[in-house]
């Protein structure tokens, strides 16, 4: 992704933002504090929304940018309140269904290049607190675009198999016996950071390889290396201010971010506070170590 799309994206996303926290929009959003919203401003960012729903040169979470898989192209939808074209119609309950379930407000289902494996872990405060952020988005009408996939990946139904094979919904239990920090990056790169989308590898279905998580995979054309805390080309060596550094800033003295992942940190780990990025940071380098050859 190259430096002038990114700065669309985020320059969209911060407009979009200024204008979201108006004290206009927050009056016409339903009755949801503004501790609420900013909470679910911060939940954006943390959930990297703008990457897909925000195409280049578009308005901010109108959808249309096109999203490449092994299986043809989709294309992220709008998620503005526009009632007819985005989700200003949807209740509460629409929306936690959606994130939880990877269904539709018209029951049809979501493909899981939208990542509801991941956003299942949500817990329900946090995702009407999303839902309350974008209620105060300025709505636009931009009617979404229709997946690009021969079939019958093209016949949403098919979904109903693939959920059933590799989709469990759950919202993300806590691990009594790690720490609140260990806790607290676990909730974020198991959910809504979601990087094992990208960083491990898939079956031919395309649903990650569950066993083999974090050992690397395919994201958008680009390899994503392992995240384990052995490994050679991905945070094998790396210390906890290492992996802080790299997701504030792209670059550290071991590597600098390029491509999807540079997207991800400008319109995403950057915007985090120290803390939730030292429990990822934490998080990360507790993961199993990687198997030996």
């Amino acid at each position: 992704m190259g430096m002038h799309r990114k700065s669309i994206v985020v320059g969209a996303l911060l407009a979009g933002t200024a204008v979201a926290l108006s004290a206009a929009a927050v009056s016409m959003a339903r009755d949801s504090s503004y501790a609420e919203i900013a909470r679910g401003r911060y939940l954006v960012y943390a959930g990297d929304c703008a990457a897909c729903h925000t195409d280049a040169g578009g308005r901010p979470f109108a959808g249309g940018r096109a999203v490449p898989t092994p299986f043809g192209t989709i294309y992220a939808t709008n998620i503005t309140p526009d009632r007819e074209t985005g989700i200003g119609a949807w209740t509460e309950d629409d929306f936690w269904k959606a994130m939880h379930q990877g269904v539709r407000r018209d029951g049809s289902h979501l493909y899981p290049a939208f990542p509801y494996p991941w956003y299942t872990r949500l817990g329900r405060d946090d995702v009407l607190a999303i839902k309350a952020y974008l209620d105060t988005l300025p709505p636009v009408r931009q009617p979404n675009k229709e997946p690009a996939l021969p079939w019958p990946l093209s016949w949403r139904g098919s979904l109903v198999v693939w959920n059933a094979m590799f989709f469990k919904p759950g919202v993300y239990a806590l691990n009594t016996g790690k720490s609140a920090q260990w806790n607290r990056g676990a909730y974020l790169v198991e959910g809504l950071g979601h990087c094992a989308a990208c960083h491990s590898p898939k079956n031919a279905l395309g649903a990650v390889k569950n066993r083999d998580a974090f050992l690397g995979g395919q994201g958008e054309g680009w390899f994503a290396t392992s995240l384990r805390p052995t490994s050679g080309e991905g945070l094998g060596g790396w210390s906890r201010k290492d992996i802080v550094d790299y997701l504030k800033t792209g670059a550290t003295d071991r590597a600098r971010a390029m491509g999807p992942m540079a997207e991800v940190v400008h319109n995403s780990t950057m915007h985090l506070t120290d803390a939730d990025l030292e429990a990822i940071a934490t998080y990360l380098q507790d993961l199993p170590n990687e198997p030996a050859v």
